[in-house]
């Protein structure tokens, strides 16, 4: 988020409010300081500016159906994402999360991607996703 606003705080507060679980939460992260002063050019990381990174948590029990705790990320994460930025934190983006994945790193996927071919060529390491490799016009 750049900023909040009336209805991101509204938002946040139905969301502590509605937890379907006493241990899903949302933490925020005050991205700030040195690191905003970064280049773009010199990280990995897409997003120099300053603002607050939302992660949303859902938890619950192994026996228990995860649906609705899924489903309660899924209502704050919506409700957030016309205010929010483009991309996110890669390391809160799953696999599956493109558009995203494209936004959070900018103009640095494709040295990523190059060094990525270079120093892991079997793809052992895939706990943070790419972007994927852009595909030619049909």
């Amino acid at each position: 988020m750049p900023t909040y606003t009336p209805e991101i705080i509204a938002t946040l507060i139905e969301a502590g409010d509605s937890l379907t679980w006493p241990l899903s939460g949302v933490f925020i992260h005050h991205f700030h300081g040195a690191s905003t002063r970064v280049p773009i050019e010199e990280t990995a990381f897409g997003l120099r500016r300053r603002h607050h990174i939302v992660e949303i948590l859902a938890a619950w029990e192994p026996h228990q159906d995860g649906a609705p705790h899924r489903a309660w990320a899924e209502h704050v994460a919506t409700s957030l994402a016309a205010d929010a930025l483009p991309g996110g934190y890669v390391n809160l983006l799953g696999p599956d999360d493109h558009d995203q994945i494209t936004h959070a790193y900018g103009p640095n996927a494709g040295q990523l991607r190059e060094l990525k071919k270079r120093f892991d060529p079997q793809g052992v390491f895939t706990a943070i996703p790419l972007p994927r490799e852009p595909q030619p016009e049909d």
